[in-house]
């Protein structure tokens, strides 16, 4: 069983909402959640269990549900579609929207209170911790379920996700800030109660992240590769695009799927790789090379392992280590991206070989950058056309019969 540790981050907190999904269709269980701001306020909806209604809650999420907001303002300014009247509009009421001690959170409080049944949390026999700051004693307050008074969770998981502009209310004659500013990946909460394997869901924002001493822990990583938006983006669409990313990211990581961008399910042996690069044609390596500036004259597969791969290594931006399969996947995802191929399924290296190669009969019209041949051997210069190179050498692969794309 497993412990999960959240990162706060605001509305990028529905990149963990994902996660959970994918966590539940594994069938791994979790028997302890711990978090920071929206981490605390996604773990108390994950012990509690209730992954549709969480689903829902994030899915049809705007901006206000959470603060005292005109979510058709927030569009306008969105779209930059503002009129005078908007602005007119927007300065009569920041007084109220910011009021004399910051944002208007109310909606928040009441969202919680419609989608948290602490009676269920404290029943659920599951560890539950969460990071606050207390700002009138000047310390950090890290607690369990049990440390919370009865009746008063809504409140504390409120007190984790108070930012500076949120305005402030006391909690048992205090104030509090967002736990975030002292402890935005709680996993110590887990480890002080025993836990050795822990699935830390990292959201990528700004917060302090102390370090945690690894030994004798099986920790497991999910993050984002890109950026999931802005702390206060709460808006459906990002939402269901960052609940995508989240169930998709935990199955590559979970199951082992290649990519970047992309999720693929190898099933072929390491060597299948390296074979399909022994296929290639000498006519398609030199071509490549041509493409690279590079002109040995050596055997063409010396110059295909000894010059042309290091060189797509550093064109890939890939580990200097790749393996053969990383760097076929890499080309692949290329094609992929031009082609706008769907990206939240998972193929296997046949599907999605498939996918590509029929948009690439139907749209055989690459129109590159050309290099000068003077200029291929300055490395400043080939970076500056990286784009274009790389697209013209997935070009001649997928071109060529004895490629690794059409013998795959």
């Amino acid at each position: 069983m497993y412990g999960l540790v959240l990162e706060g981050g605001g509305a990028k907190g529905a990149y963990q909402i994902g996660v959970w999904k994918a966590l539940r269709e594994l069938g791994i269980e979790i028997k302890g959640v711990v978090g920071t701001s929206v981490g605390a306020l996604n773990g108390a909806m994950i012990i509690q269990d209730d992954f549709d209604k969480a689903y829902e809650l994030w899915s049809e999420i705007t901006p206000s549900k959470v603060i005292k907001i005109d979510d058709e303002l927030v569009d306008k300014f969105k779209n930059l579609d503002i009129k005078s009247e908007d602005i007119r509009y927007l300065l009569k009421h920041l007084k109220v929207f910011i009021g004399d001690k910051g944002i208007d959170i109310s909606p928040l409080k009441e969202l919680l209170k419609v989608n948290i049944n602490e009676d269920i949390i404290r029943q659920s026999n599951k560890d539950f911790g969460i990071v606050t700051i207390s700002l009138t004693d000047m310390k950090p307050m890290e607690l369990y379920i049990e440390d919370i008074p009865k009746g008063k969770l809504i409140n504390y998981l409120i007190a984790s996700s108070s930012l500076p502009v949120f305005k402030r209310e006391k909690l048992d004659g205090k104030f509090f800030l967002d736990g975030g500013f002292y402890n935005n990946l709680p996993a110590n909460l887990l480890i002080s109660k025993g836990y050795k394997d822990l699935i830390m869901v990292r959201l990528n924002s700004m917060g302090r992240i102390p370090k945690v001493n690894e030994d004798g822990l099986n920790i497991i990583n999910i993050k984002p590769i890109e950026d999931l938006g802005r702390v206060l983006d709460f808006s459906g669409n990002r939402a269901r695009r960052n609940i995508k990313l989240g169930y998709f990211d935990t199955l590559k990581v979970l199951q082992g799927l290649k990519g970047i961008k992309y999720y693929i399910n190898l099933e072929q042996e390491k060597d299948y790789f390296k074979e399909h690069l022994l296929n290639l044609s000498e006519a398609t390596v030199n071509k490549i090379g041509e493409i690279l500036g590079i002109h040995e004259k050596i055997p063409y597969r010396r110059k295909l392992f000894e010059h042309i791969i290091p060189r797509l290594i550093e064109l890939l931006d890939i580990d200097k280590n790749s393996s053969y399969e990383d760097i076929i996947v890499s080309l692949y995802e290329i094609a992929a991206e031009r082609y706008d191929i769907e990206r939240f399924k998972v193929y296997t290296l046949e599907e999605f070989k498939d996918n590509i190669l029929e948009k690439f009969i139907d749209t055989n019209t690459s129109n590159y950058r050309e290099i000068p041949s003077i200029f291929k051997q300055s490395d400043l210069i080939v970076k500056a056309f990286r784009k274009d190179i790389l697209n013209k050498i997935v070009d001649e692969l997928l071109n060529s019969e004895k490629s690794w794309a059409t013998n795959i």
